[in-house]
């Protein structure tokens, strides 16, 4: 995993955390649906990790199951880079993934 182990830890914990309790919705925040470095990640949401303003961040998208509203999944990784980075964020990794784009 490219965000460490530190990465590695919070993504398990979280994922942990959003399986037995679900995602609260004041733990969302809309994703900006063109962001300044030309993502494009409509009707999706962010969480920060580890809460409240972490390093981390997840993204979702809503979407519609056989039971109703259900997120679903798109990244996880490291919010923002220094300036000289060439590795991707979390918002990079998944417009890539929502628009089926390879790396």
């Amino acid at each position: 995993m490219r965000s460490g182990r530190a990465g590695a830890e919070t993504l398990r914990e979280a994922r942990s955390q959003f399986e037995q309790d679900g995602v609260e919705l004041k733990a969302l925040r809309r994703c900006d649906p063109e962001g300044r470095d030309g993502t494009k990640l409509p009707a999706c949401f962010k969480a920060y990790l580890p809460a409240p303003n972490g390093k981390f961040g997840m993204v979702f998208r809503f979407i519609r199951d056989g039971e109703g509203l259900a997120l679903r999944y798109l990244a996880f990784g490291v919010r923002h880079h220094p300036r000289d980075s060439n590795a991707q964020t979390v918002y990079e990794i998944a417009h890539r993934r929502l628009h089926g784009q390879r790396s």
